[in-house]
């Protein structure tokens, strides 16, 4: 695991450093004289439960059906747009910023560094220590000063919502009430866009209690520490919400009183809680590992060569390490990692940093199984079953049908109907669908059952696919965010999407193998057995049916070739393989890199594709256009997105060693920079894995149990135990 050494502060946002325990996130800056500690919790987010469906878009469906079994498409899409829309979804909020200023010290011998091993932040500078971390066991921010000389030390915090500063029981606390309202940022021109009129949405509490050797006073303008040589500052966050489907506590005196209890409760000594949450950081960090470089230089030097074009194998070991780093931080016993993680400064952040369902939210956990974090899962679990809970009343409003649904944008108040807008994002009810086998297939790497989710989503599959020459599929029909060619203009809904027929497939094939319904699995097979195939065209996979391709030739979303992966439903020697790798050189060729959740899937697609140049292509893009100065990764123009840096994490794992129908390969893309390494408790195909690889040949494989290994890339004399090669 590397340390990310920096030698001078964070001016920004973005070039601050995360912190987080699943619940409460940190931004740490490091400043000199003052230091800047940007709260966010998990479960602080706008609005309130409400009800988007539709229940006039059931009688809209067979309207579009019809349109697009005539060929008019545009028609349709207009239909879709007007009539089977919903509203908004709510948007992550910030929760406030506490600056702590320090008199003594200087900045001699400045460093701030991250230990992606243990979770811990650590400034050095004339002769003052800082250490910062937030822990899982504690459930509380640290921030320890301690100075060679004694010092004074001021704390105080300031929130961008409707709130203030106070002293209660004893105890400072920064309180507020989040908006009932924050529409996405990408309605510029919308008036009064975060809204706190109702007052209905949720209060929150951020508060701080001290230990030091010094005089510390309490006022409502925050709290003073004289003529220390050493404080501990422990801060506890607190909202409001209580479920998705209940109203949260509105008023912010009884969660700010309600904060200040559990934090009291506490009995907290520093070298304690400093020991218990090394305990528990590092026991999931160090289960397993990639190593392919020591990175013991300034991550700055190794930002300026990723920028300039060498991909070297630190700046891989950075970005894997704290990739990792990020989804141990970020999701553990609250909510899942939304788009942003659990780190956001804006009130109306990118996309409204919700959970975005056609591709985010299901990267964010794609690194997950195979790195063995097996407690960072269980929030994903958890949404997901409440997806489709709250989505069977979609399923059943807005299409009169069983089972469960869900679109693209859902929120902590899990919102499954659409949104408003155009059809190419807001409607794509085969979403929950893709949670639901994401979840699935996680679940039998940790030995979680989520069946019931694959029942629920493989219902509404089978009352939703419809009879269209001689076969099923699925009418009308997206592609994520993608529109094709059509009289004399473009469409986004049409029949037949390899995206959608793919979910389809990969839903009842595991339905089929998990139900424990006679009768459902019965219908499940049938469906199977009538599925419309995918189709070829000149450029390879089609889109669509009917050789309908993006009008984007170098789209972003890799989504018809979901079935390769994540889904392992087209394999080597099927037809349709060739025909999906056609289709990815063919968007390789013509795409611009500078996205980083793209290029992390096209990582994660070469390793499957066995192809080499394809992921050194990717690996580059990634790293030479798209990372912030603290190596966060970033969607045009300059949005930081989590799912870019976990995405990675998976498109390594996948170049190390991918998975065909039972049959590991190793090193299937491996890209040059990281020629030689090795890699410890790495879960593929249902197996743990140790091996090492040297100038690109594996040279030792040792597997927890018996795994059949393809023969390619292993040098002479590799030492071999628990693989059998085929």
């Amino acid at each position: 695991m590397c340390k990310i050494r920096f030698s001078s502060p964070a001016g920004r946002w973005k070039e601050a450093l995360p912190l987080g325990n699943g619940k409460t996130a940190v931004m740490v800056y490091g400043g000199v004289k003052c230091e800047q500690l940007d709260f966010n919790d998990a479960t602080l987010w706008s609005g309130y439960p409400r009800n988007h469906d539709n229940a006039a878009a059931k009688d809209v469906l067979p309207e579009v059906r019809k349109l697009i079994k005539e060929g008019e498409f545009r028609r349709a899409d207009e239909k879709v747009r007007t009539g089977m829309d919903g509203d908004y979804s709510q948007a992550y909020m910030p929760l406030g910023s506490v600056f702590i200023k320090i008199s003594g010290g200087g900045k001699e011998g400045y460093a701030r560094t991250l230990d992606t091993d243990n979770g811990v932040f650590a400034v050095r500078s004339g002769g003052v220590t800082r250490t910062a971390f937030v822990s899982h066991p504690d459930k509380v921010a640290v921030y320890s000063i301690k100075a060679d000389e004694k010092t004074d030390i001021k704390l105080t915090a300031k929130t961008p919502h409707k709130g203030g500063n106070g002293v209660m029981q004893g105890t400072f606390v920064l309180y507020g009430r989040a908006p009932d309202v924050a529409l996405p940022n990408y309605l510029r021109t919308a008036l009064f866009p975060v809204r706190y009129n109702e007052g209905k949405a949720m209060a929150f509490a951020l508060a701080v209690s001290t230990e030091s050797d010094g005089k510390v006073t309490v006022s409502s303008r925050g709290i003073s520490v004289k003529n220390a040589s050493f404080v501990h500052f422990y801060f506890l966050t607190h909202t409001g919400f209580k479920d998705y489907k209940s109203m949260p506590e509105n008023d912010a005196a009884t969660v700010a009183g309600e904060c200040i209890n559990s934090l009291k409760c506490k009995k907290l000594t520093y070298p304690a809680v400093y020991e218990r949450h090394i305990s528990d950081f590092s026991s999931i960090m160090r289960r397993q590992k990639v190593h392919v470089a020591d990175v013991d230089e300034d991550a700055e030097k190794i930002y300026s060569r990723a920028r300039s074009g060498n991909a070297d194998a630190a700046a891989v070991q950075l970005l894997y390490d704290l990739g990792k780093y990020m989804i141990v931080s970020g999701s553990r016993t609250s909510q899942p990692l939304n788009l942003q993680g659990q780190w956001n400064n804006s009130r109306r952040p990118p996309w409204s940093s919700n959970l975005t369902t056609n591709i985010n939210f299901e990267m964010n956990y794609w690194a997950a199984s195979a790195c063995n974090l097996r407690e960072c899962l269980q929030p994903f679990y958890n949404a997901a079953r409440e997806i489709a809970e709250r989505g069977a009343l979609t399923a059943k409003t807005n299409f009169g049908m069983a089972g469960s649904c869900c679109n693209h944008n859902v929120d902590i108040w899990r919102t499954t109907s659409p949104v408003k807008g155009d059809p190419q994002y807001m409607y794509s009810p085969l979403c929950g669908a893709w949670i639901a086998c994401e979840a699935y297939r996680h679940g039998k790497a940790s030995g979680d059952d989520l069946s019931d989710v694959i029942e629920k989503s493989a219902l509404f599959i089978l009352d939703y696919l419809t009879p269209d020459n001689g076969v099923l599929t699925v009418i009308p029909s997206v592609s994520p965010e993608t529109r094709f060619a059509c009289g004399g203009g473009t469409s986004s809904v049409g029949t037949g999407s390899a995206f959608e027929l793919s979910v389809a497939r990969q839903t009842l094939e595991y339905c089929v193998e998990c139900t424990r319904n006679g009768q459902l699995k019965s219908r499940a097979e049938a469906a199977l057995a009538m599925l419309a195939p995918l189709e070829k065209d000149e450029i390879g996979l089609s889109e669509w049916h009917g050789g309908r391709d993006s009008v984007e030739k170098g789209h972003r979303h890799f989504s018809p070739l979901i079935g390769v992966y994540p889904f392992e439903i087209i394999a080597r020697g099927d037809r349709e393989f060739g025909w999906a790798h056609e289709l990815f050189l063919y968007r390789l060729k013509n795409s611009t890199p500078g996205i980083g959740w793209s290029a992390a899937w096209a990582m994660c697609l070469a390793g499957r594709f066995c192809d080499k140049k394809a992921a050194e292509r990717a690996l580059l893009g990634f790293t030479s256009k798209s990372l912030l100065p603290n190596f966060f990764g970033f969607h045009p123009p300059v949005y930081f997105q989590i799912d870019g840096n976990l995405g990675f994490v998976a498109g390594i794992n996948e170049t190390l060693v991918t998975c065909d129908r039972g049959v590991l390969t190793l090193l299937p893309a491996l890209p040059g920079a990281i020629s030689s390494g090795e890699a410890e408790g790495l879960y593929a195909g249902g197996a743990v894995l140790d091996f090492r690889w040297r100038d690109g040949k594996i040279v030792y494989l040792k597997a927890d149990k018996k795994v059949r290994v393809s023969g390619e890339n292993f040098a002479q004399g590799a030492e071999l135990e628990n693989a059998e090669i085929v």
